[in-house]
């Protein structure tokens, strides 16, 4: 007996085993979790792949590694455990966050495009998140080079005649991802672009969601990571005229205009070469993370600067954030687990008051920057009465005169606590905050800019305000397996509120020492003005979502979420929006044998999601306090009027979409493919009603909701990886999409909608181009003549050889606004992107693109320097007509007259398609063997950006951003997206 009882206990002892894996190329692999299983027994292999642990015999080691094939040994008393691991499906394993759950990409119905954290790190952003998604299928981010200024990001086409950004989630709190946010914390990024995938988000995901996922502590010792990037940016430039060009042409058109030739400055100034500058951006960044397998944490510190590519702007970002999560196991049935994430940042950003992009092709290169003829005035030069007039601004005199400053200290994150019984059930608490202080400072100096500036004395303005966002979540989720069927749910509810107070002051005649202006409000001497005003907005709302997966074959999932919103009359604050999902796993089959389709998946899903684009006080009517009626002596009342109409039966948008897509992995999982079509509808959008002023409304149109919108759509995903070799590993991803837009309804009998030189009509899209079409430059006075209607009028009687000929559409025999014609649309219909890379032996390059195809852009520079009926620079290309030239392209310079440069003709409307090398990337990993046991990595790269472009658009940038959804093709001198390359350092250890 005693025999037998040492006997067992020797075979169930515990033993260090000590092993090594591998890839499949032999190559260590480090960080791989060898666990044993059944137990909390656990190591990670070291930089060489090695590992130790202890085990006993009969117990089960299992290796798992992201990416790689998880494999299970059996210890059975050999010397040493050595394994190797194969790559697995990387496509079909990722998890998924789908709002209040995790999925594996296997499993959705929905769909959900995912931002490759491995392309972070070849990724440039020195703006908002929304910068990195520009190669997603269905996303269009458009953006501007300004410093603080943020990217447009829309989703699946125009929705709403409002605000159309998506909802952003940050570690599963409701939170702004904008300009203040450090990108390198970032984790994942998941985008929910359909109501199966975005409906748990109800009243607020009409526009998608977008959800960012922080980076957290790993198990294991201390780790390091510390990156600094420096990036030189400039903008592109204008092709203008110089000091001799330009008085040859204003000259000529001078001249024709039968007017003498004008008296010029001495001053030979290239605006564009004083305004424009080399700009830096500076992005430094270090964390720290590590612990127990129960106790983790992750704190991080970055500072971006951003010194702007033009005068009068900069920007600077300091930003910490802490996370730490802690794990108590009661039972094998009980465990709990608590948390937080904290982020503090403070931006800081020199606003522009002026438009450098357009000022320096409205100075005149004859104009000096500083004139000491306008000492008393400021000293800056402008134009004249009495010799090149132009209103054109000088930069540097308001950015001189004008200073606008604006910061913002914020806090936000979570706190959370959740309990886990018997591994099925989870409940959670998760209590969110923001709470952001802003600052802004506007002081203007006494000075003068432009040509005719009436006197402004020295004013200062101050303005803060204070945002509190509260959040409180309370999930329930279950997940359980029975033999085949496989249940999750998550149920749920969410209160939020949010209060936002602003307070200001200003006043005039600022005092000044030695040149210096006081900041203080109290050293200004007159005219004082203040306000005040708060919102309050709460938000109450019941969730939950029933997945079910039958033998990985198929796949159904049920949304339902109820929202109350205090942004509506009480009658009509609940909406319900629910969704439904289902998909097929073809190839779980068994009568499906297609040797190289490794998966293969359909799904469909339809569902309601809502939109509230309207303000907190909308459905409410506004009286004011100014009235005042006098009854006698010292008896003056005041009254009160209501000043503006409300609507206090606003609504819901509610947003249908119907989504069918398939996803197919083929070729050893070497090639996937995922295609989508949807078919998505607002209705009840809200739109402000026109109503006449006579009726005593002065404060704005009321919001009706009236119209319906369509948008529709394909979009395509490809993505190949493959090895070359044992060492040459290479990977092609592509998307593209098609997006088709169209107003169903405009409501109230309305037909169209014209703003500036677009209109919006019912069966078409928003904003399509509606201009005069022109049909070349008048040769002789014969064809002046012969230029006539059906009924045989002149045309244009005043026209002469050199002038642009319209064409009359009407045919009423006459130039006049009814003349503009259908000439193309705003809004590109196909859009593409994507990444080429190459890795080969610690060097890795990859290529990002991005294009848009399918609309016109209106050049709105050149249609400026383009005229010449006020003065401003000219293009050096011009080629006027003349006599001596009658092949010219252009048409006849003319001063003070307008013939040829009317803004509603089609001459400057060009085609906007373009396609972009967005990033261009090197960099090298040094080998681990070098780095011996000091670091765990270091990296070197390099990267360009926008230095490509391919587009026959003829301004400074064809991807501008427009905010406005009624001309967002219109460039207007928009702020261009610079080029620039970055040379970063990455050190781990």
């Amino acid at each position: 007996m005693l025999f037998c009882f040492c006997s067992v206990f020797v075979y169930g002892q515990n033993v260090p085993v000590r092993g090594k894996v591998l890839d499949d190329t032999n190559q260590p692999l480090p960080g791989v979790s060898v666990m044993v299983k059944g137990t909390r027994v656990g190591t990670t292999t070291d930089i060489n792949g090695d590992f130790t642990i202890p085990v006993a015999r009969q117990q089960t080691l299992v290796f798992t590694s992201v990416g790689m094939t998880t494999r299970e040994v059996v210890y059975t008393g050999q010397g040493s455990v050595n394994v190797t691991l194969h790559p697995g499906n990387r496509e079909l394993d990722e998890v998924v966050i789908i709002g209040y759950q995790t999925v594996k990409k296997a499993d959705l119905t929905g769909a959900v495009s995912v931002f490759n954290p491995s392309e972070m790190k070849n990724t440039i952003v020195t703006g908002s998140v929304g910068e990195a998604l520009r190669t997603l299928p269905g996303v269009n981010v458009r953006t501007s080079g300004a410093p603080g200024s943020e990217g447009k990001v829309e989703i699946r086409g125009t929705g709403t005649f409002g605000n159309s950004n998506p909802l952003y989630v940050v570690d599963g709190i409701v939170s702004g991802a904008n300009r203040d946010f450090n990108f390198n914390d970032i984790e994942s990024i998941q985008v929910l672009k359909d109501a199966s995938a975005a409906a748990i988000y109800g009243s607020r995901a009409g526009n998608g969601v977008i959800i960012i996922t922080t980076k957290q502590g790993k198990e294991g010792a201390m780790k390091i990571d510390a990156a600094s990037r420096l990036t030189s940016q400039w903008l592109p430039k204008y092709n203008l005229t110089d000091r001799n060009q330009w008085i040859q042409f204003n000259d000529l058109a001078f001249s024709n205009g039968n007017r003498p030739p004008a008296n010029h400055f001495e001053g030979n100034t290239d605006w564009q070469e004083e305004v424009f500058k080399t700009g830096i951006v500076q992005d430094h960044n270090l964390s720290l993370s590590g612990g127990t397998k129960d106790n983790r944490y992750f704190i991080s510190g970055n500072y971006q600067g951003n010194t702007g590519t033009t005068i009068g702007s900069k920007s600077e970002r300091l930003s910490f954030r802490v996370n730490t999560s802690s794990t108590r196991k009661f039972s094998e049935n009980v465990v709990f687990r608590i948390g937080e994430n904290l982020m503090l940042s403070d931006y800081q950003v020199d606003e522009l008051n002026s438009n450098p992009i357009v000022d320096v092709y409205r100075m005149l290169p004859t104009i000096p920057i500083f004139n000491p003829d306008n000492a008393a005035r400021g000293g800056y030069g402008y134009g004249e009465g009495n010799r090149d007039v132009t209103f054109g601004t000088n930069p540097f005199a308001r950015e001189d005169f004008e200073n606008t400053n604006n910061g913002n200290l914020r806090i936000r994150g979570n706190a959370f606590s959740e309990l886990e019984l018997y591994k099925s059930f989870k409940y959670r608490f998760n209590f969110g905050f923001d709470l952001s202080n802003d600052r802004h400072k506007y002081l203007r100096k006494e000075g003068y800019w432009t040509y005719n500036q009436p006197y402004d004395p020295s004013s200062l303005n101050k303005n803060q305000a204070q945002f509190r966002g509260l959040v409180f979540d309370n999930t329930l989720e279950y997940n359980k397996k029975f033999g085949a069927h496989d249940i999750s749910a998550v149920f749920g509810t969410s209160y939020q509120t949010s209060r936002y107070e602003q307070i200001w002051g200003t006043k005039n005649d600022v005092l000044v020492s030695s040149g210096r202006y006081f900041d203080n409000l109290d050293a200004a001497l007159s005219n004082p003005k203040t306000g005040n005003y708060q919102d309050l907005e709460k938000l109450f709302s019941v969730f939950g979502r029933i997945n079910y997966n039958f033998d990985e074959r198929y796949l159904l999932s049920f949304t339902m979420r109820r929202d109350e919103s205090s942004k509506f009359n009480p009658d009509f604050r609940v909406g319900y929006f629910p969704s439904v999902s289902g998909g097929w796993r073809i190839s779980k089959e068994e009568f499906f044998h297609v040797p190289w389709i490794d998966d293969l998946k359909l799904r469909a899903n339809y569902g309601i999601l809502g939109t509230s684009n309207i303000g907190v006080w909308d459905w409410v009517s506004f009286i004011n306090v100014f009235p005042q009626a006098v009854f006698g002596a010292d008896e003056n009342v005041t009254g009160m009027t209501q000043v503006r109409l409300a609507n206090s039966d606003l609504k819901w948008e509610k947003l249908t979409q119907f989504n069918a897509g398939l996803d197919m992995t083929m070729v050893a999982n070497r090639l996937n493919l995922s295609l989508d079509y949807f078919d998505k509808e607002t209705k009840d959008v809200l739109t402000p009603m026109q109503i006449l002023m006579v009726t005593g409304n002065n404060g704005g149109n009321p919001f009706v909701n009236a119209a319906t919108l369509q948008n529709t759509g394909i979009e395509l995903s490809l993505s190949w990886r493959d090895k070359i070799g044992a060492e040459l590993g290479y990977n092609i991803d592509f998307n593209g999409s098609y997006i088709k837009n169209k107003i169903k309804e405009l409501g109230y009998g309305r037909t169209e909608f014209t703003q500036w030189n677009t209109k919006s009509i019912v069966g078409q899209p928003i904003g399509e181009w509606y201009l005069i079409k022109t049909g070349g430059i008048f040769q002789t006075a014969e064809e002046v003549q012969r230029h006539v209607n059906s009924a045989g009028q002149r045309i244009q009687p005043n026209a002469q050889p050199g002038d642009i000929k319209y064409i009359d559409y009407n045919d009423d025999g006459q130039i006049t606004d009814a003349d503009r014609q259908h000439l193309g649309s705003t809004i590109p219909k196909f859009q593409l992107g994507g990444n080429i890379g190459f890795d080969y032996k610690g060097f890795d390059l990859q290529v990002q693109f991005t294009g848009a195809f399918g609309f016109k852009s209106f050049n709105g520079p050149r249609s400026g320097f383009d005229r010449f009926d006020d003065n401003s620079n000219y293009r050096a290309d011009y080629d006027p007509w003349t006599a001596e030239n009658p092949g010219a392209k252009d048409p006849r310079p003319i001063y003070a007259d307008s013939r040829n440069v009317r803004g509603d003709q089609d001459r400057w409307l060009e085609n906007g398609s373009y396609l972009r090398i967005r990033q261009l990337a090197l960099g090298y990993n040094v080998p681990k063997k070098l780095l011996k046991n000091v670091f765990s990595s270091m990296r070197f790269s390099v990267n360009a950006q926008n230095l490509i472009t391919f587009s026959s658009y003829t301004g400074l940038d064809p991807e501008f951003l427009n905010g406005s959804i009624w001309e967002r093709s219109y460039d207007s001198g928009n702020f261009p997206n610079p080029k620039g390359i970055t040379f970063g350092a990455q050190l781990s250890f």
